[in-house]
């Protein structure tokens, strides 16, 4: 695993071409911009290089998980494993908890890298179409909204940084307030919806994910405000907020036909179905990558560590079994919920390797202290040895936009189809009519435990809709010591940058 010392290196270093190396040395081999950024080839290769961030293990492809969804009722962390993720399933976080460290850097990783990007772009003057141009510049906008959307979502208040940083002295920036942050997220996200086009780039993002993830901020704001939950304050009008959010919601759900509902469950999470109509936006990866962050090692968080066969014959060749099925989340399913039954594997089949007799069925327990129903999310079907999958980790799907919309419509006509929609999928009856404003949204916020489950949402649903103790404690028994809301900025960076006490 790469050691990332400080932020203030991070950010140096993205703007070099290899960042492999142990950053123990003086940061070295900066890209000359007088030699650079003179090609459309040269202004892809550094869209690719802002892209490649987010799949890497600290990013998307394992920590984004774990930081949100250890806190939860999702999944608790196995004995024995990392003493930080003990503490973070107990929502015990302290400024030195390790998990912290690269969810405060990989993003502004990316977002340095997106600045190169949107900075020298704009003086490619020839070999390159204005269409080809806004493309890139777009994505990059998108990309750095994104970065900023994960960090005011998990730290709250954060530097702001629009230029790209070639010098240590440039990293020391005080803390934007929340309200500046969204401003600049929602700033980016209107003018990359106004550049990009709908066509469909493994990996990449286009206008339908920056209308998808506008959607998502609006969101944000307009439960956070309604719900007083801490730090939106600021947020002038509930009703405003819900309103944008149901307009670049529904144009997900109206005004495109690029994207939409995969009638099978299982058909989603297929790595042979990347470009299936559920993903609007994937940090992708392949298994044959040579490197991390070119695969993915995230299914293996899940598996057991057995060799077994998934019900459908698959051969799994044993996990880490690091992430166990909570269950507060197990048992809240009906049990006809195909998002239950279909993506949750509670039988595997013994090999006869592991001191049983092949062919033998193993009943998986959700009180078992060892080995519990696993999420199928993330299954690479082909993987037969090794660590490489090549298992994307979703960033949004339709499915959520859809559900984004619903809350946004509250219960009117328009926002009991769209929930009824997602329900009807999972073999489910449509919700009670006449619910009440708080209680339809209460009960699609529920509706998106079910299905975004393990995708890295229920955190920032519980945050945004005010609801950590009243769920975690009150509902599911779990210990919530210190801010439930925020995480403290890890104090590696604080030490390295004094104005972050402010």
């Amino acid at each position: 695993m790469k050691k990332f010392q400080y932020i203030f290196i991070l950010l140096a270093m993205t703007v070099i071409l290899s960042c492999k190396k142990e950053l123990e040395e003086k940061p070295y081999g900066f890209l000359s911009t007088t030699n650079f950024y003179k090609t459309e080839a040269d202004a892809n290769a550094a869209l690719i290089y802002a892209y490649s961030i987010l799949p890497d293990l600290d990013y998307y492809s394992r920590n984004f998980i774990v930081l949100t969804e250890l806190p939860t009722e999702d999944v608790a962390s196995a004995a024995g494993k990392s003493a930080d993720e003990q503490l973070l399933d107990n929502n015990t976080v302290t400024a030195t908890n390790g998990v912290l460290a690269p969810a405060y850097q990989f993003p502004y990783v990316g977002i340095n890298r997106a600045n190169l990007v949107i900075k020298y772009v704009p003086a490619i003057t020839t070999g390159i179409t204005d269409s080809a141009k806004n493309e890139i510049l777009g994505e990059a906008y998108t990309l750095r909204a994104l970065h900023y959307f994960n960090l005011v979502r998990l730290f709250g208040g954060v530097p702001l940084h629009l230029d790209p940083v070639d010098d240590i002295s440039q990293t020391n920036l005080p803390k934007s307030t929340m309200q500046v942050v969204y401003a600049q997220i929602i700033s980016d996200l209107t003018k990359a919806a106004g550049m990009m086009d709908e066509n469909v780039r493994l990996g990449r993002v286009n206008k339908v994910g920056a209308w998808g993830l506008l959607s998502k901020v609006y969101l944000t704001l307009a439960s956070a405000k309604a719900t007083g939950s801490p730090g939106y304050d600021w947020v002038t009008s509930a009703d405003d907020m819900y309103a944008s959010a149901k307009q670049y919601a529904g144009l997900v759900v109206n005004s495109q036909t690029v994207y939409g509902l995969d009638p099978s469950l299982t058909n989603i999470y297929d790595v042979n179905s990347k470009f299936g109509p559920e993903h609007i936006f994937d940090a992708s990866v392949d298994r044959s990558g040579a490197d991390e962050g070119q695969y993915s090692k995230l299914p293996l968080f899940f598996y057991p560590n057995l060799n077994f066969r998934l019900p459908d014959g698959v051969f799994v060749p044993g996990g880490f079994n690091e992430f166990l099925t909570e269950p507060g989340i197990y048992n809240s399913f009906d049990p006809n919920d195909k998002r239950k039954t279909q993506l949750i594997i509670s039988t595997i089949h013994d090999v006869g390797d592991n001191g049983g007799n092949a062919g033998t069925t193993m009943v998986l327990s959700i009180t078992d202290a060892q080995y519990r129903p696993f999420s199928n999310k993330f299954n690479d079907s082909g993987w037969i040895a090794g660590q490489q999958t090549s298992a994307n980790t979703p960033i949004l799907r339709f499915s959520d936009v859809l559900l984004v919309y619903a809350e946004a419509c509250g219960p009117t006509s328009d926002g009991y189809t769209a929930v009824n929609r997602i329900r009807a999928r999972a073999g489910l009856g449509n919700l009670p009519p006449s619910l009440s404003i708080t209680d339809f949204r209460n009960a699609v916020i529920q509706e998106r435990s079910w299905e975004l489950c393990f995708e890295g949402n229920r955190l920032f649903d519980l945050r945004r809709s005010h609801q950590m103790e009243s769920v975690l404690e009150t509902q599911y028994g779990k210990t919530i010591t210190g801010d439930p809301y925020y995480f403290p900025i890890p104090q590696a960076e604080v030490n390295q940058n004094p104005n972050l006490n402010n």
